[in-house]
């Protein structure tokens, strides 16, 4: 969710925050053309962001190999959580242009990490602890009981990569349904665009916070 508010509101952001422009004013006022100016200049920091995602992407599997998983995805959404909470606290052109990086960090974070662990688990065979033998087997009764696995342990039914990325991948739109249920109220019950960032800094807290709980399995 902390990625869909930069995404769909950023533009908006400058042009109300930043620039102090108005998307309601008369056509041709003042602040009508202070919006479109800060929307056109919201797109240059969205094109960092494009460029940073690429550059970032190049280097986050070495920077997994060296640091660990672990600290790579939590590190990530801290980095953007920053710089989203700076940008709140100094809406500026400079602010927009530097720390639209973070948003590209984010990004390849978000569309790097999660499936790099659903493949980790598959390779690895495991769902779970899989040094515990009595999860393991706890998950063969409950299995059999559910018709998925025979008496003897084969399988039934298997649920392959595919489904596990799949099921990853819907989340951004889950994402972005409560999102475009939610903002609008936010920002009129903050009065500013600026809680776009805010909500993009917590909710990118949380998500690091979340990633403290993930099972790497030595990853």
């Amino acid at each position: 969710m902390s990625l869909v508010c930069y995404s769909l509101y950023f533009t908006d952001f400058v042009g109300e925050a930043v620039f102090g422009g108005d998307p309601g004013a008369p056509e041709g006022s003042p602040s009508q053309l202070q919006y479109e100016a800060g929307v056109r200049f919201g797109c240059w920091g969205m094109a960092l962001y494009s460029l940073s995602c690429s550059c970032y992407s190049f280097v986050i599997e070495k920077l997994v190999k060296r640091f660990g998983a672990r600290k790579v995805y939590v590190c990530g959404q801290l980095v953007y959580s920053l710089g989203m909470l700076v940008l709140a606290l100094v809406p500026t052109p400079t602010a927009v242009i530097l720390l639209s990086c973070t948003a590209g960090v984010m990004y390849s974070t978000l569309f790097t990490m999660p499936y790099l662990l659903v493949a980790h688990y598959h390779a690895t065979q495991t769902v779970g602890f899989e040094r515990s033998q009595t999860v393991e087997k706890s998950s063969l009764n409950l299995q059999q009981a559910s018709g998925l696995v025979d008496k003897d342990g084969s399988s039934q039914q298997i649920r392959g990569l595919g489904t596990d990325v799949a099921i990853v991948s819907s989340m951004v739109f889950l994402a972005q349904f409560i999102q475009a249920l939610c903002m609008g109220t936010f920002m009129s019950a903050y009065g500013s665009t600026v809680a776009v960032v805010i909500a993009a800094s917590v909710f990118s807290f949380c998500g690091s916070i979340c990633a403290t709980q993930v099972e790497y399995l030595d990853l």
